[in-house]
């Protein structure tokens, strides 16, 4: 499939390491300008400066703690306000690997927070 992304701006969560970096990558690699957020700068920047760029792509990080959602909805609505958010990737953490049954239920309501929760004051930060 030939996806041109070119001109579009896409905010990848969780995009320090992992599924959400190789989400940048890919993304980056159809043209999109990126934006990583993740709670560690020193990771998304060497993020930022290995992502594939075309001479006009604008990639960028934002620090940010998906488990501060006050926090997480103010800093991407700045970022939204200065660029329009095409693509959100919500991409965090869930609960522990294992067998479900040993899980605590602690681990979900957090998975539950950081998928859910995290990602409708994304969602209502960047429309």
């Amino acid at each position: 499939m030939d996806l041109n992304l070119a001109g579009k701006h896409a905010l990848v969560c969780g995009g320090s390491e992992g599924i959400g970096r190789a989400a940048a990558f890919e993304l980056a690699s159809l043209g999109a300008s990126v934006t990583v957020l993740a709670r560690r700068e020193d990771a998304l920047q060497a993020v930022v400066d290995a992502l594939p760029n075309n001479g006009t792509q604008r990639h960028g990080l934002l620090v940010a703690d998906i488990a501060a959602t006050d926090a997480l909805h103010a800093a991407a609505s700045a970022l939204a306000a200065n660029t329009p958010v095409h693509i959100l990737i919500n991409n965090t953490g869930g609960p522990p690997g294992g067998p479900a049954h040993s899980a605590a239920v602690e681990a979900y309501l957090d998975a539950f927070h950081k998928h859910l929760v995290a990602n409708q004051a994304l969602l209502q930060a960047v429309l």
